[in-house]
């Protein structure tokens, strides 16, 4: 069964409005101006979309998709029934709407400027709760992302703010051009890159990799594989468990890296100074560079910096 909302703001009512509604948005604490109700029976897809606002989604218990639009000015809060924001919001298209299993919160600016280029000053956010099976995807070119307790295929993209991605399980693509990544309690496939800013990355396991061209890179309690570069800081690593890999790179600070003890590895650790202890070594070894097997080879185990010390301990 096909439930369609396409709405047109200026014709919006109150009836629409969640009486006694409380904000939770993580950036206000004002009342939506609109909130959407949906049910959806198993595995779900979310699609949100918006330029100039934040995004936040959060799972919960149940079959619920509960959507709640805030819509800002200038720094003001708008409501519902506004004459000011029914004018402002003239300039959008919106969309929330449920096709199946999918739903859609999409806001559209119909001028050709939009995101940073905001001529009136608005922007709309989503506040989104959802059951915890859901694959989202989740774009904004104006503002930060919050997503938290899913599991499913995930992508996320800002081109202007900072990603926060908690308690989710599954493959997960993330990206932002203009700030920081913070991953926390993550189990899958992961491929995080940000061009401007830091990447922190605690209690994960999978397959994961992460990029910058901006900060630095902490990782913390990961068990699996790692992949992690940064052309502008420096690394701090520590893996409870390392089972096909672990690659780090920068070109900008130096490396520092904890690992299990006892494993056979394939060492290649490249910087101004290497410092390791080396047990049933084979190879090459000198002051900035190390290359051989370690307890019979295995993992590979690259480190390798321009501009700064590579250490290498084992736990």
């Amino acid at each position: 069964m096909k439930s369609t909302s396409k709405i047109f703001l200026s014709f919006l009512s109150l009836a629409w409005i969640m009486s006694g509604a409380c904000a939770a948005s993580m950036e206000n604490g004002g009342t939506p101006y609109l909130t959407k109700d949906f049910t959806v029976n198993g595995p779900g897809d979310l699609q949100v979309q918006t330029s100039g606002g934040s995004i936040s989604v959060t799972a919960h218990a149940g079959n619920k998709v509960k959507v709640e639009m805030y819509v800002r000015k200038d720094g003001k809060w708008m409501i519902a029934g506004d004459r000011e924001a029914t004018e402002l919001l003239e300039d959008f298209t919106i969309d929330i709407s449920q096709s199946g299993s999918t739903v859609k919160a999409i806001a559209e600016r119909e001028s050709s400027l939009g995101g940073w280029f905001n001529v009136n000053n608005t922007s709309i956010s989503f506040t989104v709760y959802v059951p915890e099976e859901m694959s989202a995807s989740l774009k904004t070119s104006g503002g930060s992302i919050v997503l938290d307790g899913v599991r499913g295929k995930q992508d996320v993209n800002t081109s202007g703010g900072s990603l926060e991605l908690k308690n989710i399980e599954g493959k997960m693509d993330a990206h932002t051009s203009g700030g920081s990544i913070h991953i926390e309690r993550y189990a899958g496939n992961l491929n995080a890159h940000t061009s401007g800013g830091s990447i922190h990355l605690q209690d994960a396991k999978g397959d994961l990799k992460v990029y910058t061209s901006g900060g630095g890179i902490r990782i913390k309690n990961v068990e699996g594989s790692i992949d992690a570069s940064t052309s502008g800081g420096g690394i701090e690593a520590n893996l409870l468990t390392l089972t096909k890999y672990m690659k780090l790179h920068t070109s900008g600070g130096s490396i520092n890296a904890v690992i299990p003890g006892g494993l056979g590895l394939d060492l290649d650790l490249k910087g101004n100074r290497v410092n390791t202890k080396l047990q049933n070594f084979s190879g090459e070894a000198e002051k900035d560079r190390i290359r051989g097997s370690m307890n019979g080879g295995g993992i590979p185990v690259v480190m390798s910096t321009s501009g700064g010390s590579v250490n290498l301990k084992y736990q």
